[in-house]
């Protein structure tokens, strides 16, 4: 063994020798050209110039086609519109590669054959095979997660298989043709695809789904506690595709924290001051309206965070709203001696007029003091009662023409109607000359009185004194 090396060795050195001064002036004239016997793609580039093998190959490259048989279909293409190309400096630099003494001496007794280097766009590649898949009618529909007909739950829309291209009759086949600089013709075949979201995987995500959609979600107010439906968590929830993937369920953030900020709002009560009427010497008699405290939910946002993240988990959660509260305050009305046992419980000096339904009398007082009346009066017929409660005149006429309907649906008219005082909407005490008698019901719900006794009401009460009606 150790022979032949010496033989094999003293062969090269010998045919340094051999070479002399012809060798130095060979490896000078090819030092920037492609040595002898170097090809590519079985064409020889032999003693071109960089820029030569490059043009060279640049120009091949440009003239391969490849030619798709794909059915009944024939698609010739470049390789561009293939998503394939030559990666020429690559190639040149292949070429012109591992350029030491050793190479100049055994280029005249060997070949460097070098392939195209070449590059693949796979997004164009992608293209070409869905166009060929459509083209062929095969072509298939992922598995989808949506949400049911009645929103409560998410259901599955099964994958439909579809098919693909054999890789060897089309992606190894353009390669070839493109490393080997050739044109070419290839039969493109078809095989099933799977789909990328299969049935089983989609419904794998739909069950996580609806299971966080029926993990349970609730806040109290304190009294009340309210509970998430099903459909309102199913509106929580997102599903989310990258890249047609289907990704986990997860939980819409803004959405609980709208729901629990809802609950807040409805769960706020705002303050209210208390009323109360007492006496000049001080003495709470009634209480008109009582005090009431304000609370706002301070701990909402926290609520909905916590919420998220125990549902995010699997885990059921319930919470309580905590409250800021505003203490109320008290009003106090001093109201004259005796009014809190009148309809109405009057300021001392304070005008204001009785009218009794059930007894069919008005009475004038200032504060607890009764200065004119009971006087029998006229009040609304059964079908068109007089209006009940506490209510001011807003609105007087010394002479006016009344209109309105019958209780049988019909109209009239009354001209001249005399000192008109109106307390609630078409409500009035005013005069009645068309009556020879009171004390009764009859009118169309206006208080009818004798026109003196009219007369001195509209001279008595001016706009804003209160009339009760009970």
């Amino acid at each position: 063994m150790t022979r032949r090396k010496k033989v094999l060795l003293g062969g090269v050195a010998g045919l340094a020798v051999v070479l002399g001064g012809a060798g130095t002036a060979y490896a000078a004239h090819f030092q920037d050209r492609a040595l002898p016997g170097s090809t590519v793609a079985g064409r020889s580039v032999a003693g071109l110039s960089r820029d030569e093998v490059a043009a060279a190959v640049r120009e091949r490259a440009d003239d391969v086609e490849v030619t798709l048989e794909a059915g009944e279909a024939t698609r010739p293409a470049s390789l561009a519109d293939l998503g394939y190309a030559v990666d020429v400096d690559a190639t040149v630099d292949a070429v012109f590669a591992n350029r030491t003494w050793s190479t100049y001496a055994t280029s005249l007794m060997s070949s460097r054959e070098v392939d195209a280097v070449v590059t693949t766009d796979p997004a164009a590649t992608d293209v070409v095979i869905a166009d060929l898949v459509k083209d062929s009618g095969g072509i298939g529909v992922d598995a989808t997660v949506k949400l049911a007909k009645d929103k409560k739950s998410f259901v599955v829309v099964p994958a439909v298989a579809g098919k693909t291209v054999v890789e060897s009759t089309f992606q190894d086949a353009v390669g070839a043709a493109a490393r080997d600089l050739t044109s070419a013709s290839t039969v493109v075949e078809f095989t099933e695809a799977v789909p990328d979201v299969t049935t089983d995987e989609a419904q794998a995500v739909a069950d996580k789904a609806n299971a966080l959609a029926k993990t349970p979600v609730a806040v109290s107010d304190g009294e009340d506690t309210h509970k998430a439906s099903v459909a309102r968590k199913v509106s929580w929830i997102s599903i989310p595709v990258t890249d047609g993937a289907l990704g986990e369920p997860t939980i819409k953030a803004d959405k609980v924290k709208a729901w629990a900020a809802k609950l807040a709002k409805e769960a706020r009560v705002e303050p209210r001051a208390g009323l109360r009427n007492v006496t000049q010497s001080g003495d709470v008699k009634t209480v008109v309206t009582r005090a009431r405290d304000g609370k706002e939910v301070s701990n909402a946002d926290a609520l909905a965070t916590a919420a998220v993240a125990a549902l995010s988990g699997g885990k059921a959660y319930e919470g309580t709203f905590d409250y800021k509260t505003t203490k109320a305050t008290w009003k106090e009305r001093t109201i004259a001696d005796g009014a809190e046992r009148l309809a109405y419980p009057a300021a001392p000096g304070e005008k204001w007029i009785d009218v009794n339904l059930s007894r069919h009398t008005m009475t004038a007082y200032i504060g607890a003091k009764a200065v004119y009346g009971p006087i029998a009066m006229v009040d609304g017929q059964a079908e068109k009662p007089t209006v009940r409660g506490t209510f001011k005149v807003y609105y007087k006429r010394e002479l006016m023409t009344m209109r309105g309907n019958n209780a049988d649906g019909t109209r009239y008219e009354t001209p001249n109607v005399p000192w008109s005082s109106f307390f609630h909407e078409g409500f009035a005490l005013h005069g009645a000359p068309w009556r020879s008698s009171f004390g009764y019901s009859a009118s169309h719900g206006c208080v009818n009185l004798p026109v003196g006794v009219a007369k001195w009401v509209y001279d008595f009460a001016p706009i804003g004194t209160p009339v009760v009606s009970h």
